[in-house]
């Protein structure tokens, strides 16, 4: 039996709405009591008075009126703390009021290391802050102390109400599971997949489906093309990107149908290669090679600095985010030749003239090639035509080039702020995957369609297309 020539390996993953669960850490201060829960969620204990009586009845702090009041503060304060290391995202909301005199309060939260201001006190109103991601632990407290001295006990008094921490959890990732092994013949359209289910403990619809032909693409031949009709979700190709968007909303199921009726096709008479498929949320695509997450984000102008900072505070269902290292030809041409635009990479010679390395995410520290055009290359380097080159003395920093000069996807050094025309920094390459901690994700299935020569036996009712042996 002669083998099979080529196959196809699609990806699939989802895009999900941001309907996520949230709960509630809350102090209504509706009755004498330090230890009231009035959210969803129990703070760890009770308030704790420093240098005062602890007592809410009594003394210089204490609940009054439905309120926490606040009086002659100077060296006192009070604290209460609460687990936020399950939550994504917590914003704290309450209202406060000065009854007189020129005192400020200080509001505090503890980011693991030590208490921080995120509000000053001063008359009345209202306060609504979103946590630092350092402010969001297992050990999170906040603190109400003066910010001011020589307090006058007798009218100087603030008050405290409805205090509210309002925690979002993480949105859970979809879980996808899809069979199909099927061949492919030239000529033909083929379902790329034969059974797909899509599951979600926190979500019931998505946005959008994103089926990408992640490896492999051979643009003007490759096609992907919803067939069938599909009320709530419309599709359109990107031949640049190899990627077909089925856009909602909709429902899982309806997505489910619409996969299904997703087909291959290539114009080639004699197609070749081994094509790789990803779909992910916020645009995120799989590369099977790595196992990793690639996203190309739109700045035009940003610099290289600005995107290394940029990419490293994005995160994927968890995974880290890194300006991309691009270790081997596979993931140079998945993030150079079909990405959007000119994006930085994470390569930098910044510490030694002509030694460029990877900075950035599990590569950091890397070396990958010494010198100038046509110097060493150390692991792997896809550099432009005569690049890098270091032209006017400051270009040290990696992106990949416009497509519209010289090697596709390929690299080229810019200065920092970038340079104008083709040249100018359309973006970043984020990399999500590798980093130590990182969770599991389970967002991918895979199903295989190979390529072979195939003969047609037609009779009276069907028409079968084989692969000879």
């Amino acid at each position: 039996m002669k083998r099979y020539l080529h196959f196809l390996l699609f990806i699939f993953s989802i895009i999900s709405f941001s309907c996520y669960g949230q709960d509630t850490f809350g102090d209504n201060f509706n009755s004498v009591n330090y230890t009231n829960n009035d959210g969803s969620q129990n703070f760890i204990g009770g308030w704790a008075e420093t240098n005062e009586t602890t007592d809410p009845n009594a003394g210089r702090i204490r609940i009054n009126s439905n309120q926490l009041r606040l009086s002659n503060l100077d060296n006192r304060y009070i604290t209460r703390n609460l687990d936020l290391s399950a939550y994504g995202s917590v914003t704290l909301t309450f209202t406060y009021n000065k009854t007189g005199g020129d005192e400020r309060i200080a509001v505090q939260l503890y980011n693991g290391s030590f208490f921080v201001d995120v509000a000053i006190l001063d008359g009345s109103g209202n306060v609504s802050y979103n946590l630092d991601p350092s402010e969001i632990n297992a050990n999170s407290a906040i603190r109400f102390r003066s910010d001011s001295g020589n307090w006058d006990g007798g009218f100087e008094r603030y008050f405290i109400e409805d205090l509210l921490f309002t925690a979002q959890l993480p949105n859970q990732p979809p879980l996808v599971v899809g069979s199909g092994d099927r061949i492919y013949c030239p000529g033909a359209s083929v379902p790329i997949a034969e059974t797909v289910s899509i599951t979600d403990a926190d979500d019931t619809t998505t946005s959008a489906v994103y089926i990408q032909i992640s490896s492999g693409y051979v643009n003007g031949e490759d096609v992907l093309m919803l067939t069938g009709s599909h009320p709530n979700i419309t599709s359109s190709w990107d031949a640049v990107q190899g990627e077909l968007t089925l856009q909602g909303p909709a429902n899982y199921s309806e997505f489910e149908t619409a996969i299904l009726a997703t087909e291959f096709s290539s114009s080639s008479a004699n197609p070749t290669g081994t094509r790789q498929f990803s779909i992910t949320v916020g645009e995120a695509n799989f590369l099977p090679a790595t196992q990793h997450y690639y996203e190309f984000v739109a700045d035009p102008g940003i610099t290289w600095t600005d995107a290394e900072i940029a990419a490293s505070n994005r995160t994927y269902f968890g995974l880290q985010g890194y300006l991309v290292t691009l270790t081997s030809q596979e993931e140079a041409d998945f993030s150079g030749s079909q990405a959007q635009g000119v994006g930085w990479i994470g390569a930098t010679d910044t510490a030694v003239e002509g030694e460029w390395r990877w900075v950035t995410g599990p590569e950091a520290g890397t070396q990958f090639w010494n010198g100038a055009a046509g110097g060493t290359e150390l692991t792997f380097a896809f550099w432009n035509n005569l690049e890098p080159n270091d032209y006017g003395g400051n270009e040290d920093y990696a992106h990949i080039t416009d497509n519209s000069i010289g090697i596709m996807g390929s690299w080229n050094d810019l200065p920092n702020a970038g340079a104008t025309g083709p040249y100018a920094a359309q973006g970043y390459v984020v990399e999500y995957g590798g980093t130590i901690g990182d969770p599991v994700l389970n967002i991918t299935a895979t199903t295989t369609l190979t390529v072979g020569r195939c003969q047609v036996i037609t009779n009276r009712r069907i028409t079968y297309r084989i692969k000879p042996d």
